[in-house]
């Protein structure tokens, strides 16, 4: 939609969403899911964004699911929203195809993020959000550089004065909104520590961290 405005929550970027579909002239915009069951894409909160999507009279969705356990995803309220029409067609083809690229884009078992996921997650940032990322992952490294243990993380406050110094945001509100599509991406994670500080901590290993970085520019 060419904006850069940003959200507190997943819930308000589609309430913009559906509102700029509604005011604008916009085409229907047809949104693909293939297997909309997959891991990836299980969270409560997940489904929710998109059956607010598919709400709006110009968003539509085409899905499959590979489990008939795939409708107990939703309760009444998704499903109302949803407004699914059922086909049932199965391939019984095998899922070698699906099964092989499945570590390529969701986070891996130890937590960290794969390559090819960092790299569309990166593309897919607003050249301000990217020099926050970078911001963050270079005050860890020039923390843990030299030491056998990883660092506890940043803390919050540390890296709101370096924003603002560098005039990446204006406010504490704002870094917070842009920390959290780092979260729902799993770039990051944030944990309070026995002193009650917030320390922001970066889930990619360093190596990956380094190619998916310059991969960006």
């Amino acid at each position: 939609l060419g904006s850069d405005v940003t959200f507190r929550s997943l819930s308000d970027h589609c309430t913009y969403i559906i509102n700029e579909f509604h005011t604008r002239d916009c085409p229907d915009f047809y949104i693909i899911v293939h297997n909309i069951c997959s891991t990836g894409l299980q969270m409560a909160q997940t489904q929710l964004t998109l059956s607010q999507l598919a709400t709006c009279k110009r968003i539509h969705f085409l899905a499959s699911i590979d489990t008939f356990k795939g409708p107990l995803l939703w309760d009444q309220g998704v499903l109302s929203r949803f407004k699914w029409v059922w086909q049932y067609c199965p391939t019984y083809a095998s899922y070698i195809d699906e099964t092989s690229y499945e570590n390529s884009f969701f986070v891996k078992q130890s937590g960290s993020v794969a390559l090819s996921a960092l790299v569309h997650v990166m593309a897919s940032l607003t050249p301000n959000a990217r020099s926050i990322f970078k911001l963050l992952t270079q005050r860890l490294e020039a923390e843990t550089a030299g030491k056998k243990h990883a660092a506890a993380g940043i803390p919050f406050y540390d890296l709101y004065a370096m924003c603002r110094a560098n005039f990446l945001v204006n406010s504490e509100r704002t870094l917070r909104a842009q920390l959290t599509e780092f979260k729902d991406h799993k770039l990051i994670k944030s944990k309070k520590g026995g002193d009650g500080v917030e320390h922001l901590k970066v889930l990619v290993d360093k190596s990956t961290l380094k190619n998916g970085v310059q991969k960006n520019g």
